[in-house]
């Protein structure tokens, strides 16, 4: 499959529709997001809890439920904003001029998400059992940077179909790392076989 002309990608922000409500109500979800990851580097996502984040906050237990209903919806919440802090591979995407450079960010970003879910117990079993046939679809970090990484491919001529299946298959990897924890060598080697099947494939 050869590379195309380069083109725009089409993977688009989603219409909000009107203000958050957590914003609204004076407390960020940033915040509420930050909070509950915190809890899940010391207690794991089994250990999140209304009252655990509510205590990170220094608020009443009662007063989160102002801005998160129930632990379902703050599951759903950490699910969607968990990748906050992978802001600047998003501006890297973005930069992105050659396939190199894709697979160079990629590569990095990949390691750095293995310890990042290393890092947050049953995050990673968490963001798999949330997700949605399209993961750029929704609101939030995580979406986004999904976009970054299949707009940056569609950019560089790869269609939208390849670009999702290359995504996946690096995601998959990932993640099945993460739940066999294995040596770091078996993972590097394993994504550095993917990105050489990535460039016979888009070389074909």
């Amino acid at each position: 499959m050869a590379l195309d002309r380069p083109r725009q990608g089409r993977f688009q922000v989603p219409e909000q529709r009107g203000a958050s409500s957590h914003a609204a109500a004076g407390l960020r979800v940033e915040a509420i997001v930050e909070a509950a990851l915190a809890v899940i580097r010391a207690d794991g996502v089994a250990g999140l809890t209304m009252r655990a984040v509510a205590e990170r906050l220094a608020v009443r237990a009662p007063s989160l439920y102002h801005h998160v209903r129930n632990k379902d919806e703050l599951l759903d919440l950490v699910a969607r904003n968990a990748f906050d802090s992978f802001a600047a591979d998003r501006t890297a995407y973005e930069r992105v001029g050659s396939l190199d450079e894709w697979i160079a960010v990629t590569t990095t970003g990949s390691h750095r998400l293995r310890e990042f879910y290393a890092e947050h117990p049953g995050l990673a079993a968490l963001i798999q059992a949330k997700a949605t046939p399209y993961r750029d679809q929704g609101d939030g970090s995580r979406a986004a940077l999904v976009r970054a990484q299949l707009n940056a491919l569609v950019a560089l001529g790869v269609s939208e179909a390849d670009a999702r299946d290359i995504f996946e298959t690096i995601a998959h990897w990932t993640l099945a790392a993460v739940a066999a924890d294995g040596p770091d060598e078996l993972f590097s080697d394993g994504l550095d076989l993917l990105m050489l099947g990535l460039r016979a494939r888009l070389a074909a």
